[in-house]
């Protein structure tokens, strides 16, 4: 049991699949997850007793009850419970990881032989994820595109490589908390072939997430870094630090070298934003939300659509043109979804793996220095990232590690509560991956016959995945805006019409179950626009603005079909509120303002 739940880790975090699945570096994560905790939960036909000290199983209850109550109570139900599209993150998925855990932590459990293979499974993906990136970085990939992690152009441009994560943020977490894991498994080894492994793969997950310009991941190694130093007493082999000054040394020569040009336009992209972009405001705005319904919070996944509303005028004029998914922070995700209950727990987690930790000293004083730093460095670097299944599936299986080192084996027995439970729960997290891989097959089928300009196996293959798809979160605004993508390109007007019908039915649909409720109005009000329906159009606009207030886009858009109306003076202060909201950032913007004011100045008497 213990090698297949290593190998479920590792998988998770390799598993990428362009090509095959429209979300292809999410779904099949979640997909792994839900099939490998539904294995062993079918598997598990006799339970262990609960091993002492009880804290962390405690804190691990309470989680779940958080959950279920802040899902319950959600301002969306049906997202919060199956997620969203960005990284499907919803009760379903957190329950699955909370559950892998606390198998993880019973398993290893007085079995040494058993943390041994879920290192070595870390260091093993450490080393194959970390290759990549470093690949990707050097302009060689063969299974995603790299212009989707290109930013610039020229001697600026700037890589951020996101391996098989999907994010450089996300993927350098993950590299970060898995170097303190290796180096774990390198102190803990005595075969010298897999001492070598572990240090090699320490060495290139680091590299790798140098590499991709992270600065939460970097403050992330100094914190776990700097503790790793003081649990060891300070007493850090010669060994090691020959190899970090060589390191350094080799650090400081790329960087100067004409491959580290890269590395340098992102030092010098912090250098101009050493704030970290919207972040404080994000986090202040993110506070004020949360404490607006601190018992059961707002729900799991549901900040994109209902932060608009909580969004501060100061940060829409600083960033008009971003939509903020998540407040990038662990604790502030927690509080904002499940409330002061929810980010309580996700605190009494973090302590009871510290706590763990804290006690291993006693025995293997290396080792617990090691999964407290790797502990510290996920805490810190996901001070400013969001959590995603990969990174929560590390994180909490380091804390699982821990609290099974310090705890002893407990006999197995029968219960008939577990024989009958635990397989119910099993076949349902089974059939909702087997849901959810086919409902995103299904919706990168419709991609393929979309850029195909095969609009009869699009629409087919759009039908299968209304089928499968599960509650919540859908594709309907993607597939409107891909039909009129295809609509524009195309000069068979039998097709343009197809597509554009098409088209607006899933902009209907949209707007009924939206992630992002006022991007679902304002792609209604573009279709209604070209049929020159201001009615419609106006309507949809003012519905973008009621879900977004502060979102200059639709205040824009307004302005201009106010203007065609001959609506002189409420056409001059929606532009004027655009311009205003736009902060400068779109000249476009201030000219239609000058040109409602030009037209309203030649109309008067």
């Amino acid at each position: 049991m213990g090698l297949l739940q290593a190998a479920l880790v590792g998988l998770i975090a390799l598993i990428i699949t362009p090509g095959q699945m429209f979300y292809f570096d999410v779904a099949p994560k979640v997909a792994v997850l839900l099939v490998g905790t539904a294995a062993f939960l079918i598997g598990s036909t006799r339970q262990r007793a609960i091993p002492r000290p009880y804290t962390f199983w405690v804190w691990l209850a309470a989680s779940l009850v958080s959950l279920g109550v802040s899902t319950v109570f959600s301002a969306n139900r049906a997202l919060s419970v199956f997620g969203g599209t960005w990284r499907e993150y919803g009760a379903v998925t957190q329950a699955a990881v909370l559950l892998l855990a606390a198998m993880v932590a019973w398993n290893v459990a007085g079995r040494q032989d058993s943390v041994k293979a879920m290192l070595r499974a870390v260091a093993a993906a450490a080393m194959a994820s970390g290759a990549y990136g470093i690949a990707q970085y050097f302009g060689w990939d063969p299974l995603q595109p790299a212009a989707a992690y290109r930013v610039g152009e020229g001697i600026w441009t700037i890589v951020r490589p996101p391996g098989t994560m999907g994010y450089a943020s996300y993927f350098a977490t993950w590299l970060l908390m898995a170097v303190f894991l290796s180096l774990a498994l390198a102190q803990w080894e005595t075969r010298a072939l897999w001492r070598r492994m572990a240090a090699a793969a320490a060495a290139v997950a680091l590299v790798a997430m140098l590499l991709t310009g992270t600065r939460a991941a970097v403050l992330g190694l100094g914190a776990g870094g700097a503790l790793w130093v003081w649990w060891s007493g300070y007493r850090i082999p010669r060994r090691v630090l020959a190899g970090a000054a060589m390191l350094a040394v080799c650090g400081v020569a790329f960087y100067i070298s004409p491959p580290g040009r890269q590395l340098r336009s992102r030092v010098r992209w912090f250098v101009e934003d050493p704030w970290g972009g919207a972040r404080p405001l994000l986090w202040r705005d993110s506070f004020r939300m949360g404490i607006r319904r601190p018992v059961a919070g707002f729900g799991p996944e549901v900040f994109s659509g209902t932060f608009p509303h909580f969004e501060s005028k100061e940060l829409a004029e600083a960033y008009p043109n971003f939509a903020h998914e998540s407040p990038h922070n662990m604790f502030l995700d927690a509080l904002v979804s499940q409330g002061i209950p929810g980010l309580i727990v996700l605190l009494g987690l973090c302590g009871a793996g510290f706590a763990a930790a804290w006690r291993l000293r006693r025995r293997n004083p290396q080792v617990a220095a090691c999964l407290a730093a790797a502990l510290t460095a996920g805490i810190v670097s996901q001070q400013f990232t969001a959590m995603t299944v990969p990174t929560a599936v590390l994180f909490f299986t380091t804390i699982a590690l821990a609290v099974g080192l310090t705890s002893e084996a407990t006999p197995s027995r029968p219960n008939i509560a577990w024989v009958v439970a635990a397989p119910v729960v099993g076949l349902a997290l089974a059939y909702l991956a087997f849901r959810l891989v086919a409902a995103d097959q299904a919706l990168e089928k419709t991609k393929r016959g979309l850029d195909a300009a095969d609009l009869r196996a699009a629409s087919a293959a759009y039908d299968s995945y209304g089928r499968w798809r599960l509650p919540g979160a859908g594709a309907d605004l993607w597939y409107s805006r891909a039909l009129m993508d295809l609509a524009r390109k195309s000069s068979d007007m039998a097709l343009i019409e197809r597509a554009f019908v098409q088209s607006e039915d899933a902009a209907e649909r949209a707007i009924q179950g939206a992630e992002e409720p006022f991007n679902a109005w304002y792609n209604a009000a573009q279709l209604t626009a070209l049929e020159n329906n201001y009615a419609a159009t106006e309507r949809c606009l003012r519905a973008a603005i009621l879900a977004h207030p502060y979102w200059f886009k639709p205040h824009w858009t307004l302005a201009q079909v106010l203007a065609l109306q001959a609506r002189r003076e409420e056409a001059k202060r929606e532009a004027s509120l655009a311009v205003e909201l736009d902060g400068g950032k779109d000249p476009e913007v201030a000219e239609t303002l000058r040109q409602i004011r030009e037209r309203a100045s030649s109309h008067a008497p």
